[in-house]
C-alpha cells in the first residue's frame, strides 16, 4: 500500500469467453486511474463465465488474496456485473471483503466509489446500490438466458 503518495490500485476485468477481449475494460479503468495520479496499476483480466462458481475464479481469487495481503488501497472494475452476474452477494462480499482490508472499490459503469475514509453510513448506502446493480445484472443474465 502507498504512504501518503498516490494509492496503489488493483484493476479486475472479466469476461465470459475466449472470443470476446478485456482489453476495453482495462484501457478505460486504467485512464481512469491515472487521472487519479495512480502509477503502481496491477491487472487482473480474466476469462470465466460470471455465473461460476467463485472457486474456479483464479484470478479473481487472486485477487482476494492480494486484497487481504494489503496490496492495494483501490480496486477498480469497469462494470460492477463484471465481479459476479450471480446477484448481490458475491458483489457485496467482495465490496467488504476490500473495505476490511482497508481498500477502496470503484465501478466505472455506475460511478460508484466506495473508500476506506468513507463514514460508516456512506460505506452503507453505497455497498446497498452495489447489491442493487448486483440484482440487476442478476436479471439481465437471466434474460440473456431466455
Amino acid at each position: 500500500m502507498s504512504e501518503n503518495g498516490p494509492p496503489d490500485a488493483a484493476i479486475y476485468a472479466r469476461v465470459s469467453t475466449s472470443d470476446q477481449d478485456v482489453s476495453r475494460q482495462l484501457n478505460e479503468a486504467r485512464e481512469h486511474l491515472e487521472r487519479l495520479g495512480v502509477d503502481d496499476i496491477k491487472e487482473y483480466p480474466e476469462i470465466v463465465s460470471g455465473t461460476a462458481d467463485t472457486d474456479t475464479r483464479e484470478v479473481y481469487n487472486q485477487l482476494l488474496y492480494d486484497v487481504e495481503s494489503g496490496e492495494f488501497d483501490l480496486v477498480v472494475v469497469h462494470e460492477i456485473s463484471r465481479l459476479s452476474r450471480l446477484g448481490p452477494t458475491d458483489i457485496h462480499e467482495f465490496i467488504q471483503h476490500c473495505l476490511e482490508h482497508d481498500t477502496g472499490v470503484e465501478a466505472l459503469d455506475v460511478g460508484l466509489k466506495i473508500h476506506v475514509d468513507d463514514g460508516e453510513l456512506q460505506q452503507t448506502i453505497y455497498s446497498m446500490v452495489a447489491r442493487l446493480m448486483g440484482d440487476l445484472a442478476q436479471i439481465e443474465h437471466q434474460q440473456k438466458l431466455q
